[in-house]
């Protein structure tokens, strides 16, 4: 009886350990599975001169052909890294003009259209008048929506280099010129892997597409390549002439910049460290057929297959730049001022604290309290305790 009843037991035990290695199997094997499908994120690649998604508008820009993708890309570099476009002085790749007349001509389109950059169909053209044009450098992940039959689409693309877009006040490229679609920069997901669809070009490569950034402040100017010749300029980004750039001279050049060295740029300036942070808006591609942009993205109401103008209400991503030069300006103009009142209680504080306080003048505030502590001027007192120790 006691042999029958081990046997059943070790039965029992191999039966349950059995069951355990499978569930173990199963669950490992659904993971793996569903990890695979989620990893795969596919970009559609965009050549110089097409567009792949319907077009906003005609061409109001002319893309630059021959730019090979350096091979220092592939990283994630902030808008306003010196070296990460390149212009041509004296010549705007894009038309600001042409492209408020195109979006005014259709006020369905203009409605969808500045639906998508946040902004009022009212504020197209000073919203418009603010941008700047400028070429790719490298090929450049980005989200392109487009307009046909009444309806916004989109998909995920991949633009070559030397592709002329528009920027904002931030670095940021808001609108592809050869035909006129908005774009938002992103990036594949975190862990994803990318797939590559659609025609290709010979420098292309999966390791050198680049992820551009989001600055968090305005800026005034930006230093990009001399497409003519080796060579760095600076073109503003303040709303003012297109076509305004100030060549730099060598010991005018910055400490660091993207992808020098490669193409046009000069060599011997290292590059930026890698920023890890990637833009907002997600990068998931939608299915084909659909009309509904992804998560993270800004999403144009339903009704604009008929929008009446003037109608659709700005999200919350509206336009930035006059609510971050404040802040950048307030800080600078109010300490001066606000100084000296604010700094009267904390100099009628260690006013028998002198000779510590000469020491480090006002540097380090938060050090003041810890020097009363260790009073190194008075010379007797660290003595004191030196002979205390043999008298004891």
């Amino acid at each position: 009886m006691s042999s029958n009843s081990w046997r059943l037991a070790s039965r029992r035990t191999l039966l349950i350990i059995g069951l355990i290695v499978i569930i173990v199997v199963v669950a490992v094997l659904a993971i793996i599975y569903t990890s695979q499908k989620a990893e795969a994120v596919e970009y559609r690649r965009e050549p110089v001169g097409t567009t792949s998604v319907p077009a906003f508008t005609r061409p109001v820009g002319t893309d630059q052909r021959n730019v090979t993708s350096p091979s220092s890309g592939g990283r994630t570099f902030q808008s306003n890294t010196p070296g990460l476009y390149a212009g041509t002085p004296g010549q705007a790749p894009c038309d600001r003009q042409a492209l408020i007349t195109e979006l005014q001509a259709d006020p369905r389109k203009a409605a969808a259209w500045s639906q998508i950059e946040g902004i009022r169909s009212a504020d197209i053209t000073n919203y418009v008048n603010q941008l700047s044009s400028v070429t790719l450098r490298s090929d450049t992940y980005v989200t392109s929506y487009g307009f046909r039959s009444g309806a916004v689409t989109w998909d995920g693309l991949v633009l070559q280099a030397g592709t002329a877009v528009f920027i904002d006040q931030h670095g940021t490229p808001v609108a592809k010129c050869n035909c006129g679609n908005p774009v938002k920069v992103t990036a594949p997901p975190q862990g994803a892997q990318a797939t590559f669809s659609g025609p290709t070009w010979s420098s292309f490569s999966s390791n050198s597409v680049t992820v551009v950034n989001r600055s968090s402040t305005v800026i005034k100017n930006i230093i990009i390549v001399n497409a003519e010749r080796k060579g760095l300029v600076e073109q503003r980004l303040d709303g003012g002439d297109n076509s305004t750039y100030i060549l730099l001279e060598r010991d005018q050049y910055p400490s660091e910049c993207a992808m020098c060295g490669e193409g046009n740029a000069p060599t011997g300036i290292p590059s930026p460290p890698e920023v890890t942070d990637e833009p907002s808006g997600g990068t998931t591609t939608p299915p084909e057929g659909t009309t509904t942009p992804p998560e993270g993205t800004t999403t144009p109401p339903e009704d604009t297959t008929t929008p009446p103008e003037g109608t659709t209400t700005p999200p919350e991503s509206t336009t930035p730049p006059e609510e971050t030069t404040p802040p950048s300006e307030a800080p600078s103009e109010q300490p001066p001022s606000e100084q000296p009142p604010s700094e009267q209680p904390p100099s009628e504080q260690p006013p028998s604290e002198q000779p510590p306080s000469e020491q480090p003048p006002s540097q380090q505030p938060p050090n003041q309290p810890e020097q009363p502590q260790q009073p190194q001027p008075e010379q007797p007192q660290p003595q004191q305790p030196q002979e205390q120790p043999p008298a004891s």
